[in-house]
């Protein structure tokens, strides 16, 4: 997961170990996707965890495609199987916070709530002053829901 991060070009990276513990800590309510003829060959990831002041919220917190996997779909398809996982039964509402320059991943979760048929809203941010450095952009906190789906029917990929 660390390396696929850093080969994105475009998510903070975290120490290996925050990955580890992804892994361990939030393991039923984050996925990985592999390739069937490789499971070696990490295809994408998402980290994702409910927040712990409202159990309604899924907040995703990294999602990633390999390179030779991006346009494919499988951003969507791993936010729908995220709802299938047995840590995020009940969830209502799907967040994540996103910088400006990151058109795929804004793409992604409008796209990802269209097909739900839900609203896909910008509803704040943390300025850039919070990040040290100064020279990080945002991060837009986006919100997709309310969701009221039945499980069953994204297993089936509707």
């Amino acid at each position: 997961m660390w390396r696929l991060a850093v080969d994105t070009g475009a998510l903070d990276v975290n120490s290996p170990y925050a990955y580890l513990l992804v892994c361990t800590h939030f393991a039923s309510t984050s996925l990985v996707a592999v390739d069937p003829e490789d499971p070696e060959d990490l295809a994408g990831f998402a980290a994702a965890y409910r927040t712990p002041d409202d159990l309604d919220v899924l907040f995703v917190w990294q999602i990633a495609i390999s390179a030779e996997r991006r346009g494919a779909g499988l951003g969507g398809r791993l936010l729908r199987a995220l709802l299938t996982q047995p840590g995020n039964r009940g969830v209502r509402w799907v967040e994540a916070t996103v910088t400006p320059s990151n058109r795929a991943s804004e793409r992604l979760f409008h796209s990802f709530a269209q097909s739900l048929g839900v609203t896909c809203e910008a509803t704040g941010s943390y300025p850039a002053e919070l990040f040290p450095g100064g020279n990080h952009e945002p991060e837009v906190l986006y919100r997709v829901g309310p969701l009221s789906i039945d499980r069953n029917e994204m297993k089936r990929g509707r």
